[in-house]
């Protein structure tokens, strides 16, 4: 995903040549990438509902630290499946490797009912990361590539809320799963989802890819091809561009490391709170939900307030979610209350931050410069895992976690002071400039 991005990015430079379409069919195709986003969340997030069981069963010989380090290699996974992403796309094709990596981690997630140890479940759990990091990239770039430029922020924001429903289909699942029969069968429901979607998704990514434009006959190489088609990625490493990939990486990570902290983290906190098992997943499954509403609700503002804006307002209330949780002042509906908020507010400022870069390249940059914000700040996925984990084992409890990850969130909106309208501008018109400066 990071740099090898030049399939994805002819595809999104497909877009403006697309015949005329209705708006039904366009939406359709952003409702595609969107279910297929939806079970990669289920399978990305089953993990942290699973870890009070997992910490309970001694034949994993599991503690809190092992469990955060356990928890992260899905995101080392899918940073590694990021990398691939372009080379992967480039030898099998947009269609292929979707549907491919779609198998992975569907596969990947079931074989993790049959872990002997933490260090077997570890490996399956890189290796589902390999499949959902390949897929993550390709659906948005799908999904944009089929959207007006004015729909940017709402269509980002309706194909990342597939994650956050997956997540709480997880949380559904769990709670007679877990409380029945253990962790291991809620690893099995992972799998038969994705079985039975696939079904579905293998002829509509046909039907979606014929929307397209497609390349001269037999697949034949063009050798005409632009210097931008060819190695987009060169072009834009440098001044205002330059400048717009680190902001958006910073804030990526930040965002991210906030996030993922705490989808892994929450149901293990709320137990650290003395709460019930059951009461725990409903945190979770209020938190997802939280995050569906607010990913559609923060785009409509976006479109009418600015993306910026909104995304930096996201970003401050969860910091503050997250210490108001951290008081323990809070229970009941109250806290409930909170929880929805972060849910709202948190994994909208890393949609935004999304459409933010989108919205500061040119179409046929904007793949090759998601990918690479998108790459790189998965590092933050990658750390906030064993982040949580190490802070618990040392004793410091629930409290320091959360406001761990209040720190991050505000440091992402600190980032977004820098990346300002006219900066983007400025890296739009000089990728669009024949000299690129």
């Amino acid at each position: 995903m990071v740099f090898d991005m030049e399939i994805l990015t002819k595809r999104a430079q497909a877009a403006p040549g697309l015949e005329p379409g209705s708006p039904a069919t366009r939406w359709w195709i952003v409702a595609l990438c969107c279910a297929i986003m939806m079970v990669e969340g289920f399978d990305l997030l089953i993990y942290s509902n699973a870890i009070p069981a997992l910490l309970a069963d001694a034949s994993m010989g599991m503690d809190k630290a092992l469990a955060g380090q356990v928890g992260s290699m899905v995101f080392v996974g899918m940073l590694l499946g990021g990398v691939c992403a372009g080379r992967l796309n480039q030898a099998l094709g947009q269609r292929r490797i979707i549907t491919l990596g779609f198998i992975g981690f569907t596969l990947t997630t079931a074989l993790a009912a049959w872990a002997g140890n933490a260090w077997q479940l570890g490996a399956l759990r890189l290796l589902a990361g390999l499949g959902l990091g390949v897929v993550l990239p390709a659906g948005l770039a799908l999904a944009r590539a089929h959207s007006l430029p004015k729909h940017s922020a709402l269509t980002i924001s309706i194909v990342m809320s597939g994650i956050a429903l997956g997540g709480m289909a997880a949380s559904l699942a769990a709670m007679p799963i877990v409380a029945h029969w253990g962790w291991r069968p809620l690893f099995l429901a992972g799998g038969a989802l994705g079985l039975l979607v696939l079904l579905a998704l293998v002829p509509l990514l046909a039907r979606a890819e014929r929307l397209q434009p497609t390349p001269q006959a037999g697949g034949a190489q063009q050798p005409t091809q632009q210097p931008a088609q060819a190695q987009p990625w060169r072009r834009i490493l440098g001044g205002a561009s330059l400048a717009v990939l680190a902001l958006g990486t910073l804030a990526t990570l930040a965002d991210l490391l906030t996030w993922y902290g705490i989808t892994v983290w929450l149901t293990q906190l709320m137990r650290e709170f003395d709460m019930p098992f059951n009461g725990a997943l409903q945190m979770m499954f209020t938190l997802n939900i939280g995050a569906i509403l607010g990913s559609l609700g923060t785009a409509s503002l976006a479109m009418r307030l600015g993306t910026r804006p909104v995304a930096m307002a996201a970003g401050a209330l969860a910091a503050l979610c997250l210490l108001a949780i951290a008081s323990r002042q809070f229970s009941g509906m109250a806290l409930l209350a909170l929880v929805a908020l972060l849910g709202m507010s948190a994994i909208s400022a890393q949609n935004l931050v999304n459409a933010l870069v989108s919205d500061a390249f040119p179409v046929a940059y904007r793949a090759a410069a998601i990918g690479m914000t998108l790459g790189l700040g998965r590092l933050g996925a990658v750390i906030a895992p064993s982040l949580g984990g190490h802070i618990l084992a040392a004793g410091h409890g629930p409290e320091r976690v959360l406001q761990a990850f209040a720190l991050a969130a505000s440091l992402g909106v600190l980032v977004l002071l820098f990346f300002t309208p006219a900066l983007s501008q400025r890296s739009v018109a000089r990728l669009e400039s024949p000299t690129g400066h």
